[in-house]
């Protein structure tokens, strides 16, 4: 497993780790900082919000009735958001073992971060980078085979369900730039808040 350090408090991009890059090394055209980031990504969280409405839309009209105790969806939300350190830490353990990545929390953008700068191959990195979808999928398939009676239950499990699923919407982001310009074979790396790949 990778070495995984807690950073607590991250400042700022300028504090994330560094890598010396090879020279042949292509930068990948991607926005570097983290609340513009975000902003830019945010259509990218519109599938998983789709998917989460099908299924409680599909689950609600194949037993005619509700299925949800609306309260029990705020409880899911916090429970999921209490999830954030989960889904950074699933990001870390998925980097090879002699990685080390580096776990905290940057106020400035209000999101919890894992930032590593060891070579990741390609296909690894999309990997690691959507791993925490789990978190939302998981509880969104246990949603759709519950009873319909677990109106409680169903409500907990769709609110963290909608979490998970839309957490991971800066990562689909980023994993869609690799898509669009990374060969299949290529290493991604980072320095600071910059993306390299290189073969």
């Amino acid at each position: 497993m990778s070495k995984i350090i807690w950073k607590g408090i991250i400042k700022s991009e300028d504090d994330f780790p560094t890598a010396d890059i090879p020279k042949n090394a292509k930068k990948i055209d991607s926005e570097e900082d983290m609340i513009k980031m975000q902003i830019k990504a945010l259509p990218f969280m519109i599938p998983s919000v789709l998917i989460c409405l099908i299924c409680m839309f599909a689950k609600t009209f194949m037993a005619s009735e509700r299925v949800i105790n609306v309260g029990f969806i705020f409880i899911g939300v916090i429970l999921g958001f209490l999830l954030i350190i989960v889904h950074e830490l699933l990001h870390a353990i998925a980097f090879p073992k002699n990685a080390t990545v580096w776990i905290g929390f940057m106020p400035k953008s209000f999101t919890a971060v894992a930032l590593s700068s060891s070579p990741v191959k390609r296909n690894r990195f999309i990997f690691l980078s959507i791993l925490p979808i789990i978190l939302g999928l998981i509880p969104l398939v246990i949603f759709c085979l519950s009873s319909n009676d677990l109106k409680e239950l169903n409500g907990v499990l769709f609110g963290i369900s909608i979490m998970g699923m839309i957490s991971v919407y800066p990562d689909i982001y980023n994993v869609f730039h690799v898509l669009k310009v990374v060969p299949k074979n290529a290493t991604i790396q980072n320095n600071k808040n910059e993306t390299y790949y290189y073969e």
